[in-house]
């Protein structure tokens, strides 16, 4: 069996080599055509006309055309980051109680007894 080739990526590397390999399994390198965005419609459930086609190949095309561009943008030395400020995640301290609020929680409920909602029976 042939040893195979190992070889390490930075971060920002193997993000350019994900980006261009989603682009080119996603689209083929190639533009959206008309039957994909039709696809695309059908899958978001959005209605689409005949005459709307057009308008959104174009728009669809020029979206993954920025998104090409992006790929070309040299991050090395970038941190990944989830905000674009920096935040801490507020922390309260993990206490088990019983919530105390639960006829807080039913007040809006159609129908209730002891503090649990009642639902109609669907199963005989």
């Amino acid at each position: 069996m042939p040893a195979r080739e190992t070889r390490c990526y930075s971060p920002a590397d193997a993000g350019r080599a994900f980006r261009r390999a989603f682009f080119e399994r996603f689209t083929g390198g190639m533009s959206v055509d008309e039957k994909t965005v039709r696809r695309i419609a059908h899958l978001a459930r959005i209605a689409v006309t005949d005459e709307e086609v057009g308008p959104l190949q174009g728009e669809l095309n020029a979206i993954l055309a920025f998104v090409e561009q992006l790929g070309a943008v040299d991050v090395t030395g970038v941190e990944p980051m989830t905000s674009v400020t920096p935040m801490r995640m507020k922390k309260r301290e993990d206490v088990v109680n019983d919530g105390g609020r639960a006829s807080d929680i039913v007040a809006n409920a159609p129908d209730t007894e002891d503090n649990y909602f009642l639902v109609p029976k669907v199963v005989e």
